[in-house]
């Protein structure tokens, strides 16, 4: 009677055999088939009852002749087993398969597992590799790939030459021994920083190369991650950026002389007109009124010196034209921030001064109780500034015109003469965004 443990044995196996994925053939000493299971049928096109019983060699793409074959009589032959991949000829056309064959009895066993599809991806993944790697090879931009913990797993040719020093010798960490001593801590914070936040980050600092020269080099870098949200490292560019900082460093350089130098052109006018009015005994509130306008166009180039003559803040120059007014409160200033070019910035200078000179003899500055309030407001293209006068005595429309009139009027400043207070409206043009000079 059989043992009934044995049965359970062999209906596992059987049952362990049908649910294997690879196809699975049981050959006889007469290269007959024996046993099979479902991904064998399927893989082979065939029913159970047409292939067992057949010599294997009847097998579309199993021929004795064929690298199946081969490596079956091989097998059978040292009873010893072998793996291989074989092309394997079907009617749909060529496959590729995965073969092992292994003794079995007084035959062999064979699992087949098509890798046709398999073998074709890793292709297609090697090949965007390749083109992946031949762009980053190729492109004149210096790049760079590392990993978590901060080491660099890839740089492109552009990158070593960039720093200097052969591709090998900046893997892993070996891209320190490129940096400058005296700035390697403050990188090293940075990257922390960045490895620790998984952000991005940007710095620049001093490189040497192989020969010993210095240069300065920007680093970009972004994080990267895995599919599950993992954070996988940084992938960045270098700029080399020598030339660019030694040619700033040189025009602030000769700008700072040029300051210099028109502060002391300005300072010389100031003396020389002071001097020529005192000598041709000009009244003073003559001299005053020129040496004020002096002053005003002096308060204006210190703003912009220190600004480089880039432009200067609204704020800033009223605070530099009529900063006392502002201390004693008699002047609130409001407004948002608000960019103005070079000459916008003198011409308002100039304008402020008049207003104020004009408060202090007619307007609100004449009365202890006087008071000016200036406020502006930015649009895209210009910025209207208002100068609003009260608490002083009544105003009436001058029925002349002086110097401080002719010059709001010629930047088409609109006055109002209400009995309360002068009201002066100054339209100024703002930079525009693509000009480099718009603050925010």
């Amino acid at each position: 009677m059989t043992d009934t443990r044995e049965i359970e044995t062999v209906d596992r196996a059987r049952q362990i055999v049908d649910g294997l994925g690879e196809g699975f053939l049981g050959l006889d000493a007469d290269w007959r088939v024996t046993d099979c299971n479902a991904a064998a049928l399927t893989f082979l096109s065939c029913e159970a009852q047409d292939l067992k019983g057949r010599k294997v060699w009847e097998i579309s793409g199993l021929a004795m002749e064929g690298a199946f074959g081969e490596l079956a009589q091989r097998v059978a032959r040292t009873r010893a087993s072998e793996d291989a991949e074989i092309a394997c000829p079907r009617d749909d056309g060529e496959r590729l398969v995965q073969v092992r064959i292994f003794p079995m009895g007084s035959g062999i066993g064979a699992v087949l597992r098509d890798i046709t599809d398999i073998r074709a991806a890793e292709q297609r993944v090697a090949e965007s590799e390749a083109r992946y790697r031949e762009l980053a090879d190729g492109t004149p931009a210096a790049a760079w790939l590392s990993r978590a913990n901060g080491e660099l797993e890839f740089i492109n040719p552009a990158m070593a030459d960039t720093l200097g020093r052969s591709p090998e010798s900046l893997l892993g960490e070996g891209w320190m021994d490129a940096i400058d001593p005296d700035d390697r801590s403050d990188l090293l914070k940075v990257r922390r920083r960045a490895r620790r936040s998984h952000g991005a980050f940007q710095y620049e600092g001093r490189f040497r190369r192989a020969d010993g020269a210095l240069r300065v080099v920007q680093l970009y870098g972004r994080p990267r991650f895995e599919r599950s949200g993992a954070f996988r490292g940084h992938v960045g560019m270098a700029s080399d950026v020598t030339e660019a900082r030694a040619a700033e460093s040189q025009q602030k350089l000769l700008i700072d002389e040029l300051n210099h130098r028109v502060k002391n052109t300005l300072a010389t006018v100031q003396s020389l007109v002071s001097q020529t009015l005192r000598e041709a005994d000009v009244a003073c509130d003559v001299a005053g009124l020129v040496l004020g306008r002096l002053m005003a166009l002096s308060a204006a180039h210190n703003v912009l010196n220190r600004e480089q003559w880039n432009g200067a803040e609204v704020a800033a120059i009223v605070e530099a034209v009529a900063g006392p007014y502002v201390e004693a409160q008699r002047i609130t200033v409001a407004g948002p921030s608000a960019w103005l070019e070079p000459s916008g910035a003198v011409t308002l200078a100039m304008a402020l001064h008049e207003l104020s000179v004009n408060a202090v003899k007619h307007g609100a500055f004449s009365t202890p109780a006087g008071k000016v309030k200036v406020t502006w407001t930015r649009f895209d293209d210009c910025i209207a500034l208002e100068w609003r006068e009260e608490g002083g005595p009544r105003v009436t429309a001058p029925d002349h015109r002086g110097f401080g009139s002719r010059l709001l009027s010629r930047l088409k400043a609109e006055m109002e003469f209400p009995a309360e207070g002068l009201i002066c409206r100054i339209s100024l043009p703002a930079p525009s965004a693509g000009g480099g000079l718009l603050r925010n």
